[in-house]
C-alpha cells in the first residue's frame, strides 16, 4: 500500500510533533530541589551542600521539615569568583 504526499507529511508532523514534546520534556528544569537532588546536581554530598547553604554560597530553607535548595544558587554560585582554589 502506497501513501499520497499528504498523509505522509501528516505521519512526519505528528511524529514530529511527538519529538518536540519529548525534548521539551526532558529539558523542564526544576528551581527547587530536594536536598538529595541539590546535591546529586551540584555532584556534591549532603553535607557539603549544607556548608555551602550555612555560609551563604547557596540559598536553602526548610519546608514542612526538609531542607529546599534553589538550584539557581548553585548556578550562580558555581560561575561566580567565590571559588577559590587553594594554591
Amino acid at each position: 500500500m502506497e501513501l499520497t504526499h499528504s498523509e505522509l507529511e501528516a505521519i512526519a508532523a505528528s511524529i514530529a510533533g511527538k519529538v518536540a514534546d519529548t525534548i521539551r520534556a526532558d529539558h523542564t528544569v526544576q528551581r527547587w530541589l530536594t536536598l538529595e537532588e541539590a546535591a546529586a546536581y551540584a555532584r556534591a554530598s549532603k553535607n557539603t551542600l549544607r556548608g555551602w547553604i550555612n555560609n551563604g554560597y547557596v540559598y536553602g530553607f526548610k519546608r514542612t521539615g526538609k531542607l529546599i535548595v534553589d538550584r539557581e544558587s548553585i548556578d550562580a554560585w558555581y560561575s561566580s569568583e567565590k571559588i577559590h582554589m587553594p594554591a
